[in-house]
């Protein structure tokens, strides 16, 4: 496990960026009052690192641009690898509760850290909250009858998959094979669609599991072709998508592809080598570049060199903005920030971030399809009505 790292920069409310008036919160951490020391949970080694590396960034960036508008209060910034597993998980959030003694926690992007986290919170009554974890374990498990400190930002796989699975319907598809990663997130995901898919008329002809990182699919990819599906539901990762992808191509697939992960974004055209292969590929997803998110795309830009940025990187800018939320309505210290967490009700450039009585946010879904190697919105979906 990769040891801690610490950076000090300054934090700002929300002020500047949502247009929102009123005075910060009152501080109160046990330090100086002025300081909110944040850890983030997540994957900084193995065939998962990106996310960590990713999401770091994002964060970086959002404390950048919050510093312009609220400087007295400084942001400490911990990280601690979570190694996308459920025993890594566990470890990360212990240690950034009683070792680094942080105020919250962001993470993990992974559902499988974040499962596993999230039964440490209790006895240090430390929040929490996910910016990308999809599994819908993590609802269920949180808020009314269930955990206090665990939180959401994004939406998660059941209310992704209500809409999705429809879609797939309405489309014509009437047998489906699903490939997924063999982790709390592809195995969580591919259990609902097991029982949403019917529910929309679809037959489910197959199901398939592949390890995250896999350089061979052909296996998997056979077992779905011999099902004869008129389409496949995959839930993976950039890089596992475009392997994917490239290997469909050499068996002489053309089964439409209907992704929940990363096919349709920037990494994952790029790292299929040949943006052809990845054409008319449609996915639902929770981010994608937009003219509403001009502030992080041109940031990005500025401060990284890239155009478009990773989403686990785009997601955890929103998830720092809404911890930054956070404080302003409550305050700096775990208490304050877990009362503010309640009370955060703002516009983002991914949709309205407020939480539920599970503290479940409800921003935007994005349908998407890749046409000339181009990421095409389809469909902008609001999740909270």
């Amino acid at each position: 496990m990769r040891p801690p790292t610490l950076r000090v920069v300054p934090l700002v409310a929300l002020l500047a960026l949502t247009g929102g008036a009123g005075a910060c919160a009152p501080a109160g951490t046990e330090d100086d009052g002025r300081t909110v020391r944040v850890g983030l949970s997540a994957a900084f080694s193995g065939k998962s690192a990106y996310y960590g590396q990713d999401a770091e960034k994002g964060i970086e960036l959002a404390i950048e641009h919050l510093g312009r508008s609220m400087p007295e209060v400084t942001f400490q910034l911990v990280t601690a690898d979570d190694e996308c597993s459920p025993q890594g998980g566990a470890a990360a959030f212990r240690r950034l509760a009683d070792v680094d003694r942080v105020d919250a926690i962001l993470g993990s992007p992974c559902s499988s850290g974040t499962l596993g986290g999230m039964p440490t919170l209790a006895r240090s009554k430390t929040p929490a909250m996910t910016f990308g974890s999809t599994n819908a374990k993590i609802s269920e498990q949180s808020g009314v009858g269930g955990n206090p400190y665990m939180w959401r930002m994004n939406i998660d796989d059941s209310i992704m998959g209500r809409y999705w699975t429809r879609y797939i319907a309405d489309a014509g598809r009437k047998r489906v094979a699903i490939l997924a990663a063999n982790n709390d997130f592809g195995r969580g995901a591919a259990d609902l669609y097991r029982k949403l898919l019917p529910e929309a008329g679809v037959e489910l002809v197959a199901t398939e599991f592949y390890d995250l990182g896999a350089s061979d699919l052909r296996a998997q990819l056979a077992k779905v072709r011999a099902a004869n599906p008129d389409a496949f539901v995959t839930f993976a990762e950039p890089p596992d998508c475009a392997q994917m992808l490239r290997q469909m191509r050499e068996t002489g697939m053309t089964v439409p592809v209907y992704g929940r992960g990363g096919c349709a974004t920037a990494e994952g055209i790029r790292l299929t080598g040949d943006p052809a292969l990845a054409e008319g590929v449609q996915e639902a997803t929770y981010w994608t570049a937009s003219e509403a998110q001009r502030p992080l795309l041109d940031g990005y830009r500025a401060r990284y060199g890239q155009d478009v940025p990773p989403y686990n990187a785009a997601l955890a800018y929103y998830g720092m903005l809404t911890l930054a939320e956070a404080v302003r309505h409550g305050g700096t210290d775990r208490a304050g920030i877990l009362a503010g967490l309640k009370k955060v009700d703002f516009t983002t450039g991914i949709g309205p971030i407020r939480f539920d009585e599970h503290h479940q946010a409800h921003p935007n879904m994005f349908i998407l399809r890749i046409e000339g190697g181009k990421i095409r919105v389809l469909d902008v979906v609001d999740t909270g009505k």
